[in-house]
């Protein structure tokens, strides 16, 4: 059992030291919310956690409304932490259902999880309240760990549908050396953690998209791989690569030639 704490811009400016000092071993990391939103401390409390020799991994803020915005901001996070070694599993935070019935919560968060897993290389974890992981998500993400939520106790009520959980945030009352206020305090279970192997290949997948120039890369059969960016369109790509939207529509099998997400992968005609 690792003794750990979760952290985003509520926080403020930390320091790691003096949170390592306190005791600390691991730390969940805020990289940001929804589509477009990058948490403000994200890089610094990345870099500080690092250098402080805590075990440190990313959680991402969902408000997707649909499977395309749960796709969307799978893609999202990828981005912002393909490049950056971690300990543990990136976590899907979603935690405001209002709004959604549980067969369209579970169907955003599936896409999520399914979509984000393939661009990370690894299993990632769900963050929830106890409410949550046995009334809502029950035993439909139990293919993913469980980080659980559940204040003034020394056990989870309920783990819903997952025989244990990963994670168990038990206070968001926390004080901690280095940190101003309150703070999420954690147990974290071997489970949570990246294997050796995951992070082969992680450092594998940064090394794809690091190598890629201008987000493409040779591909077989006469064409490229492009991956789509932020303000991308496919007109735009098209007329780049001297081919057509038509072109690109029916070699991808695109259904909506308006709507394309970032970290799509293109498949474009040598010219």
């Amino acid at each position: 059992m690792y003794k750990g704490i979760d952290v985003s811009v509520w926080q403020g400016d930390i320091d790691f030291s003096k949170v390592k000092e306190h005791g600390i071993e691991a730390v969940y990391i805020r990289a940001g919310e929804g589509d477009n939103i990058t948490d403000k401390y994200f890089e610094s409390n990345y870099q500080k956690a690092r250098s402080a020799g805590l075990k440190y991994g990313f959680y991402h803020y969902v408000t997707a409304r649909s499977t395309v915005q749960a796709k969307e901001q799978a893609n999202f996070f990828a981005n912002l932490i393909h490049t950056k070694p971690q300990d543990m599993r990136a976590a899907m935070d979603f935690e405001n259902l209002s709004g959604l019935s549980a067969d369209e919560a579970v169907s955003i968060a599936k896409a999520y999880l399914e979509t984000l897993q393939k661009r990370i290389g690894h299993t990632p974890v769900v963050y929830s309240n106890a409410y949550d992981a046995s009334s809502v998500w029950k035993g439909h993400l139990t293919a993913y760990p469980l980080w659980v939520a559940e204040y003034g106790r020394s056990e989870p009520y309920s783990t819903g549908g997952w025989k244990s959980w990963a994670g168990f945030q038990y206070s968001d009352k926390g004080t901690v050396s280095g940190i101003s206020g309150h703070v999420d305090l954690d147990d974290y279970k071997d489970e949570i953690f990246l294997t050796e192997g995951e992070k082969s290949s992680g450092r594998t997948i940064r090394h794809t998209y690091n190598a890629a120039n201008d987000g493409c890369k040779e591909s077989s059969g006469g064409y490229i791989t492009y991956v789509v960016k932020r303000g991308d369109t496919l007109s735009a790509i098209a007329r780049k690569y001297d081919t057509t939207v038509e072109d690109l529509v029916r070699i991808n099998n695109i259904k909506d030639p308006d709507h394309i997400y970032v970290g799509q992968q293109l498949r474009i005609p040598k010219k």
